[in-house]
């Protein structure tokens, strides 16, 4: 895929991310997230008190792998140094807008409203590398 079909299969449905972090004695830690592709950048929330949160706090090195389970499969890694706010202003919009995602309108408020009141951490993941494949039916 190119660059501009990465981001339009990053952007698509509703597929989960699984973020890769590194644990302090060098093992992986990975979990599966919701996310959004803003600009450049792959953006999630998650509590400050995770082990992925202290991971990052500790090693913001990250990646994050999206893949399409159905046939013709495919599939989009993204790596690079996440940035993470606590709490920004606008928060809520933030959980809100990924939530809307997963959710969609009707009940987008609402699990906006509960993630922001369990998350506290914004991570922007920018796209610093990338590498994604789609495979061709035959």
């Amino acid at each position: 895929m190119s660059r501009e079909e990465a981001h339009a299969f990053l952007r698509a449905g509703a597929r989960t991310a699984a973020v890769a972090t590194t644990r302090a004695d060098g093992s992986p830690h990975v979990v599966p997230v919701w996310f959004i592709v803003d600009g450049d950048a792959l953006v999630f929330t998650c509590a400050g008190a995770s082990v992925k949160a202290r991971n990052l706090a500790r090693d913001p090195r990250i990646a994050m792998s999206v893949d399409d389970e159905a046939f013709p499969y495919a599939f989009a890694t993204v790596s690079g140094r996440a940035e993470i706010v606590e709490r920004p202003d606008d928060f809520l919009a933030w959980t809100t807008r990924i939530a809307h995602r997963y959710v969609g309108a009707a009940r987008a408020d609402e699990y906006g409203r509960r993630d922001a009141e369990l998350d506290d951490w914004l991570v922007r993941v920018p796209m610093q590398r990338v590498f994604a494949q789609a495979e061709i039916a035959v």
